[in-house]
């Protein structure tokens, strides 16, 4: 089972127990650690095998993917009939520090009802598992520092990009495609902005490829948005895409720009169908 994913959704508000205070969900946060399990003929992949983000924030009423789409297959070949299959995933999960915190009782307890999901590489639902996770907090001491915060998220048409070569014109001339207010940014520090691909190649359903410095992104700051903004290759390499100063707590946003260069052979030889990559944007206080 090639490409799989695995999402994670805050059902409702993380609410105390009294149900008068509510712990935002972007401060709690997700990173693997290891993974371990039952495979034949091979062991079951690394965390880096799979190829995952190190560390997603959770969000309010919104899905979000500690697992985009798996660079490994679910596979297994058993000697015997029946053969059992088994991968676990391990992760660290993290309420951010804060002054927020001292808004809250001693010894106060939260509950984040969750649920994982996992999909195929066709988007059907594999599975589902609901889990409540607590928190509580303890009796604070000292001054706490105040601590970066940044928000990043995407416009609704950007979440899944989409680059077509649609007649001769774009093969000849490059195509491309642009999506207005696709990235929504928000920070109260300086900030950069980081983006790299989670997969080594463009990959299509059939097992054809094409190379990720292909494609050429750029953010495109717009009115009101001071930040800087700079044009990449795609890559797994970390690059940077976008810096700014504070927003001053307001949204400011970037258009999102993908293309390719002009009478590239790559495409005119490739086979017309559907190649996809997962890409990740990282930020970051400066």
């Amino acid at each position: 089972m090639p490409y799989w994913r695995v999402s994670v959704r805050l059902k409702q508000p993380i609410v105390s127990n009294q149900g008068n205070y509510i712990l935002p969900a972007n401060k709690i946060s997700f990173q693997p650690v290891s993974s371990s399990g039952k495979a034949y003929p091979n062991p079951v992949p690394s965390i880096p095998q799979i190829g995952m983000p190190l560390n997603v924030i959770l969000k309010e009423s919104q899905e979000v993917f500690l697992i985009p789409q798996s660079n490994a297959a679910l596979y297994n070949q058993p000697a015997q009939p029946n053969g059992y299959y088994s991968l676990q995933i391990k992760y660290s999960m993290n309420l951010a520090g804060g002054t927020y915190l001292g808004a809250y009782p001693a010894w106060i307890t939260f509950t984040a009802p969750l649920q994982f999901t996992a999909y195929d590489k066709y988007n059907n639902i594999i599975g589902t598992v609901d889990h409540n996770f607590q928190f509580q907090i303890g009796t604070l001491s000292g001054t706490p520092t105040d601590i970066p915060e940044m928000s990043m998220k995407f416009g609704a048409a950007a979440m899944n990009g989409n680059l077509e070569f649609k007649n001769m014109q774009d093969y000849a001339n490059g195509a491309s495609v642009t999506y207005s207010n696709a990235l929504i940014v928000k920070s109260n520090t300086k900030y950069q902005i980081k983006l790299k691909s989670l997969q080594t190649q463009f990959s299509s359903s059939s097992g054809n490829f094409l190379p990720l410095d292909a494609v050429q992104l750029n953010l495109i700051p717009i009115s009101g948005n001071m930040g800087t903004a700079y044009t990449v290759l795609l890559s797994t390499v970390p690059q940077l895409v976008a810096a700014g100063n504070s927003t001053q707590n307001a949204d400011v946003y970037y258009d999102m720009k993908y293309s390719t260069k002009p009478n590239d052979e790559r495409f005119i030889n490739a086979k017309a169908e559907d190649y996809t990559s997962t890409l990740q944007f990282e930020i970051t206080p400066q």
